[in-house]
């Protein structure tokens, strides 16, 4: 079976890192993976997709900007502390990633998960306001004024013609 895993924390023992955390969709399970399993993943070796992360040339792992929109992600260095992995312009200690969209009395509403694993759902006007600050890391990005998701889709590769 596929799991859709959102990756949201990468866990530190001191200053090695040793695995990361995935909220998987749709059970809402927490689940730890490797380096090596998150590799395995994006590279199609196994059933599941990975989002939030993806590969260089090299094979090293970086944040998925091309695809999820990943800004940031949070480094969990000790028993209940998150810190931001980028530090650059952000002060927060939790972040939201957007995992969907559903409508609400005519209006659009954004499935997000936290960083801490709470799951619930923003306002667009929210939405936008949490990426201006730069507390939505991923799943979504400003374009043009409006909120663009990113899909939670793998591309399918071209079928073979046969010619």
């Amino acid at each position: 079976m596929c799991r859709k895993l959102v990756v949201t924390n990468e866990i530190f023992l001191g200053a090695r890192p040793i695995c990361y955390e995935a909220y998987s969709l749709p059970k809402g399970e927490v689940v730890e993976l490797t380096e090596k399993q998150i590799k395995d993943a994006i590279k199609g070796l196994t059933t599941d997709e990975v989002y939030g992360l993806a590969l260089t040339e090299s094979g090293d792992l970086i944040l998925d900007t091309e695809n999820f929109f990943t800004t940031n992600m949070m480094k969990k260095v000790h028993t209940n502390t998150l810190i931001p992995m980028v530090e650059d312009d952000c002060l927060a200690n939790l972040f939201y990633i957007v995992i969907g969209t559903h409508k609400e009395k005519g209006n659009t509403t954004y499935d997000v998960i936290s960083s801490r694993y709470e799951r619930t759902s923003f306002t667009e006007e929210k939405v936008k306001t949490l990426l201006d600050m730069h507390i939505i890391s991923a799943g979504a990005k400003m374009q043009d004024g409006k909120v663009v998701v990113a899909p939670l889709e793998k591309p399918k590769a071209p079928e073979p013609t046969n010619e």
